[in-house]
């Protein structure tokens, strides 16, 4: 079957515009953790040493475990996820609600990636874990500070992630906000 070039070219749009619109659907439907949330879910982590290592590629990584590759990743335009790799498999799972403790998987993500438990309301498994790690230093820049003065990160992966703190600050803080802190 031969089309025409013309005929090609209005297939072609229609496929994007199709692309176009299935990804900001997508988009708008997957849940998310706000991004100054897991910068400080991260220095947290990388200070109390749940992170083992702090990756500050096109992905920022906080590696959970080598064996298998358990990790979380983000970055300013992707969701906070779970990532498992293993020889055999690879999958992930998004992250929705917010940290500290209130962490959940977004709606139909497995709660279970290449047999590793994600959530698992027995046992527990890596969302309980990170739920479980408390809000030691509430500052984004100050975690990354302090990490780094531990000697848990390098000088450049700490100036990376306070950078991001920085791009990325917290909403200011509403009236509601203060009412239930009293």
């Amino acid at each position: 079957m031969k089309f025409s070039l013309s005929r090609m070219k209005k297939i072609s749009d229609l496929v994007l515009l199709f692309s176009a619109f299935s990804c900001s659907y997508a988009s708008e439907t997957l849940a998310d953790v706000p991004t100054h949330q897991a910068l400080s879910l991260y220095g947290n982590a990388a200070l109390t040493g749940l992170c083992r290592h702090l990756g500050i590629n096109k992905q920022w990584v906080c590696e959970l475990s080598d064996s298998p590759d358990i990790h979380l990743a983000f970055n300013a335009g992707t969701s906070l996820h779970i990532t498992v790799r293993t020889p055999s498999c690879e999958g992930n799972s998004v992250l929705d609600g917010k940290w500290p403790g209130k962490l959940t998987i977004a709606p139909d993500q497995p709660k279970k990636v290449c047999n590793v438990k994600i959530v698992d309301e027995k046992e527990g498994g890596y969302l309980d874990r990170l739920n479980a790690l408390p809000e030691i230093i509430s500052k984004c820049e100050v975690s990354f500070q302090e990490a780094f003065l531990k000697n848990r990160l390098n000088a450049e992966t700490a100036n990376f992630y306070i950078g991001q703190c920085k791009r990325y600050p917290a909403p200011p803080k509403t009236s509601q906000d203060e009412d239930r802190s009293e």
